[in-house]
């Protein structure tokens, strides 16, 4: 290999290894961004304010990173804020979760709130009017607040299929904070998920509110953040076999991405895995001879004499009067009749001889190649 291409080579693997490098540190960072309304996130539209608040008045906060989705057995309040990824099944666990006598909050207005709100009956739709403050429409709520209203910063509100609920926060009769019972427990749904974020707990009043709201649950038992609707799974470390070992452990990255690499280098060398393999036996076509001679001794095997001396009589007869437009099914003497008088040259008596040997019934092979001889030289001279 020439010494300019060595060069060339080296400088497409150090590029390969800059841009691998690139992107586990993008990997990196998008991981470390927690999405909104997470219980982890320190940002401003995060919920870790809200977490380490009930921690601080003495509620006990499960831990995250299940492998699998379930609903913690010993959990009494679980909160579900602003989800994605939702799917109907897992909603039907935190139902049956709930049914059990335990609070469910969900709050939120993107696709997976609204997904939740669907399950329980209701939708959420954008206010036909401006709903600069909110009303309290429940006095339980609003007992130790010294506001009567607040600013919830969204234009959502919920519109109910079902009648048993009760509206504790909205603007005339658009609520968008809502309790209701299910089973033996209770879901709170909000269309208005600022109230629970760190920036949103820092507005005066909303604490207030919040508390209020975690007051109509009707246990204080431990609290579990849905964080498996915010992409935080568990990572399960049993290996079943070489392939996961090669995907889920970082020596097994590491020797795919060596072997990635020598791959790559051998590509871009040109180098062949192996010598190429010469076949067998040399192939050769057939000559068109032999297909000929196939197709003829097929036909002397299985006694088609009869059936090729046909097909030369009805060629002969229709090369012959296609000049003069002589119908072929013509009797043989009327047909040389009237062929020739067009054509006086022509021997009638020879060729009505040549039709009669060619309707023979069992011709032999040395006839059958003398009358089909005969035939030829009629159709080249005529």
């Amino acid at each position: 290999m020439k010494p300019r291409r060595d060069i060339w080579v080296a400088v497409a693997l150090l590029v390969v290894l800059v841009l691998v490098t690139i992107a586990a540190g993008i990997q990196e960072n998008r991981q470390a961004e927690k999405p909104a309304y997470s219980s982890l996130s320190p940002q401003a539209n995060g919920a870790l304010a809200l977490r380490d608040w009930l921690t601080g008045m003495g509620y006990q906060t499960l831990p995250d990173g299940l492998v699998v989705f379930a609903p913690p057995a010993e959990a009494r309040l679980i909160f579900v804020l602003e989800p994605f990824d939702v799917i109907e099944d897992e909603i039907s666990l935190l139902d049956e979760w709930v049914q059990r006598g335990n609070t469910l909050v969900i709050s939120g207005v993107g696709p997976g709130a609204r997904l939740f709100a669907h399950y329980y009956q209701f939708s959420m739709q954008i206010s036909a009017t401006p709903m600069p403050r909110m009303f309290f429409q429940n006095p339980l709520l609003a007992s130790s607040m010294a506001n009567k209203a607040v600013n919830l910063n969204t234009e959502y509100v919920l519109v109910a299929s079902r009648n048993e609920y009760v509206a504790h926060l909205g603007h005339g009769d658009q609520p968008v904070l809502v309790s209701f019972r299910q089973g033996r427990g209770q879901v709170i749904l909000s269309s208005a998920p600022y109230m629970f974020s760190n920036r949103g707990l820092k507005e005066t009043g909303m604490p207030e509110l919040t508390l209020n709201t975690l007051r109509l649950a009707e246990n204080n038992g431990p609290v579990w953040f849905d964080e498996w609707h915010h992409g935080l799974r568990g990572i399960n470390t049993e290996v079943s076999g070489p392939t996961q070992w090669l995907a889920r452990t970082p020596i097994g990255h590491a020797l795919l991405f060596v072997a990635g690499v020598i791959f790559l280098g051998l590509l871009l060398q040109g180098r062949l895995f192996g010598r190429p393999v010469p076949p067998t036996h040399e192939i050769r076509r057939r000559a068109p001879l032999e297909y000929i001679r196939a197709i003829a001794n097929l036909g002397r095997r299985a006694g088609h004499r009869r059936d090729v001396m046909a097909q030369y009589y009805a060629a002969l007869k229709r090369g012959l009067g296609k000049r003069y437009r002589l119908d072929p099914t013509l009797p043989d003497q009327e047909y040389v009749a009237l062929l020739g008088k067009y054509n006086p040259t022509i021997d009638q008596a020879v060729l009505l001889e040549l039709l009669a040997n060619l309707q023979k019934d069992h011709p032999g092979e040395a006839e059958m190649v003398k009358l089909a001889s005969e035939t030829a030289e009629w159709l080249k001279n005529k």
